[in-house]
């Protein structure tokens, strides 16, 4: 089991007190300019051990289901498309679907890339992504989600469109979006960083990553 993994997602819940004195991701309600709009709800509960090992549990098997995309080349040829800019603190996403029937913590819908010449591809995989369908909650947070509200801050977005290229994947309308060959979706599920890939100092559930800065 990874020593890195395991700290950081312990360190994690004794993080959440300082991490509720950062003010979280402004959202108006408009379309956001890139995918950068990622409002973050601070956790409100402590994680428990059991929920601890879990994750750590969940973590690893992803880490080892995701090695082989390490090569970005491989991710393209199982139909991960790259989707919107390189953006700092989250590098590129490679997005499978963003219409997930169910949650496989060994298959993320989405990865996320930062470019390095130094590897096969020109990218370096930094995080996984996931997806879960589930009716908002009174806490602004999914229902039931896979993991714990306490450590995991989930987002989602509106209005995308799935086109390989496309520099803003919320600046077309639906029948824009058809027109130049791609796929709408009027409301993406909930959507978690993973960062599995690149230790994240802000949190493995983060939404961004300073490192990356």
């Amino acid at each position: 089991m990874s020593a890195s993994i395991r700290l950081t997602v312990l360190s994690f819940g004794f993080m959440v007190t300082a991490m509720a004195q950062q003010p979280p991701h402004g959202h108006d309600g408009q379309p956001s300019a890139t995918m950068m709009t990622h409002p973050s709800p601070t956790p409100t509960a402590s994680a428990s051990y059991t929920e601890l090992k879990n994750t750590v549990s969940q973590l690893e098997r992803a880490r080892q289901a995701t090695a082989k995309y390490q090569d970005v080349r491989v991710a393209e040829a199982e139909g991960y498309r790259p989707l919107g800019p390189d953006i700092p603190g989250m590098g590129l996403h490679f997005v499978q679907t963003l219409e997930v029937k169910q949650f496989n913590v060994e298959k993320p819908p989405i990865l996320l890339y930062n470019k390095d010449a130094a590897v096969p591809g020109g990218y370096s995989l930094v995080a996984v992504s996931y997806l879960w369908n589930a009716a908002e909650g009174p806490d602004g947070q999914p229902l039931d989600p896979p993991f714990p509200k306490s450590l995991a801050r989930w987002h989602r977005h509106e209005n995308v469109c799935l086109l390989s290229g496309l520099a803003n994947p919320h600046g077309l309308s639906e029948n824009q979006c058809r027109e130049q060959g791609g796929h709408f979706v009027a409301q993406a599920p909930w959507m978690v960083h993973a960062w599995i890939w690149k230790d994240n100092p802000a949190g493995v559930f983060t939404p961004e990553n300073p490192a990356l800065r």
